[in-house]
């Protein structure tokens, strides 16, 4: 097997740690399984989920009790993507590169794009998993949060309590926009208001009400759906309902992961699959908990929150995701080597020897899933 990596393993491992990337902050909220054994595309990967315990009274007694049995869960996970960056060089381009010793300089930098381009797609698809999951949702579509208050993280803490979501490990995963209406508040800049001038000092977000507050370019704007003048029927529904018929009423679409409100309740309520055509009255799907208030036997108003962009506030456990290099058969004129970037992923990269010329290309492969979105809510921006 040719040896090609070995040569540029230090400029690798150098590469890695100087890698550029933008705000990543979805991927540093969830719950993340990492790990570097190879995994195919479409393959299941069990996460495990820690119960929920009871409490019990306290007796005391001459001998301790038996503690109570815990049974671990798992989540599926499926891995739906594994993506490559790639780059080639014709042995006389190395050569020149040589002569002019920019050879490591060229492969360091078109490494540390890559790890860039990949990463930035992973955590584009961790954000979108956990906003199709998510609950409720709070504030103004097209209202960038935070312009003079926290309320906004006060209200989603709110949704999140009332859902019995755990609230040891908060997190607030917001765009740069939001983020920089928070560091203009007083209660940032001002030391006395903040307690000290750390934030100020250092540009970090501090814990806020309990929130990790982090920043990512994943998060983005979702595309209403087009409804009009829709109507729930007239069944009635009680609370904690998730599927609503909808009424022979309106025109347009809703869509999965809209934001709708229903007459008579303030709510919003996340969709998790939609209707391609309200004005045939079909069955519209919300993610857990379902209604909040019990819907009375008359058909009720669809109001529907334009296009927002999808902060997204959630308990760590809400959101599980798995990043693992891809397996690649073992190849006489392909040398492979793991690299990590010092976040806690790791590619696999490749060298390939071909007809005059090596081919690289670097590989991950990853899949994210919601699988408590009662413990998410939206922050509308």
């Amino acid at each position: 097997m040719s040896n090609t990596l070995t040569a540029v393993a230090p400029v690798a491992y150098s590469a890695a740690k100087e890698v550029a990337a933008e705000p990543a902050g979805m991927m540093d909220a969830i719950n993340m399984n990492f790990d570097d054994k190879g995994v195919a595309k479409g393959d299941t990967v069990k996460v495990p989920v820690a119960p929920t315990r009871a409490a019990s009274d306290f007796t005391p007694s001459n001998a301790t009790s038996t503690g109570t049995d815990a049974t671990a869960t798992t989540v599926d996970v499926t891995i739906t993507k594994s993506r490559k960056v790639s780059w080639n060089i014709t042995g006389e381009q190395l050569r020149s590169l040589e002569n002019a010793e920019a050879d490591n300089t060229w492969f360091a930098q078109l490494l540390k794009q890559g790890m860039r381009t990949l990463r930035n797609e992973a955590e584009s698809d961790a954000w979108a998993a956990g906003l199709a999951g998510a609950s409720r949702a709070y504030g103004t579509a097209g209202t960038t949060p935070f312009a003079s208050d926290l309320s906004g993280l006060t209200n989603v803490r709110k949704i999140l309590a009332d859902n019995g979501s755990p609230m040891a490990d908060l997190q607030l995963v917001v765009d740069t926009a939001a983020g920089l209406n928070l560091r203009n508040l007083g209660v940032y800049q001002n030391a006395y208001a903040a307690g000290s001038d750390a934030e100020r000092r250092s540009g970090e977000l501090l814990r806020q009400f309990g929130f990790q507050i982090r920043e990512s370019a994943g998060v983005s704007t979702h595309t209403a759906g087009t409804a009009a003048s829709a109507t729930s029927d007239n069944t009635g529904y009680a609370i904690g309902s998730t599927s609503i018929a909808l009424a022979s009423a309106g025109t347009g679409t809703i869509l999965a992961t809209d934001v709708i409100a229903f007459a008579g309740d303030t709510n919003k309520h996340v969709v998790a699959t939609g209707d391609a055509d309200v004005s045939n009255g079909g069955t519209i799907t919300l993610n857990n908990p379902g209604t909040r208030v019990t819907m009375s036997a008359a058909t009720k108003a669809i109001t529907m929150t334009a296009t927002y962009t999808g902060n997204l506030a959630f308990e760590r456990s809400a959101i599980v995701g798995i990043m693992r290099p891809p397996l690649m058969p073992a190849n006489p004129t392909i040398s492979q080597m793991m690299v990590s970037d010092g976040k806690g992923l790791t590619y696999l990269l490749l060298d390939i020897a071909q007809y005059g010329q090596r081919s690289l290309e670097l590989h991950l492969a990853w899949g994210f899933k919601s699988v408590n979105g009662e413990f998410s809510a939206i922050l509308l921006g």
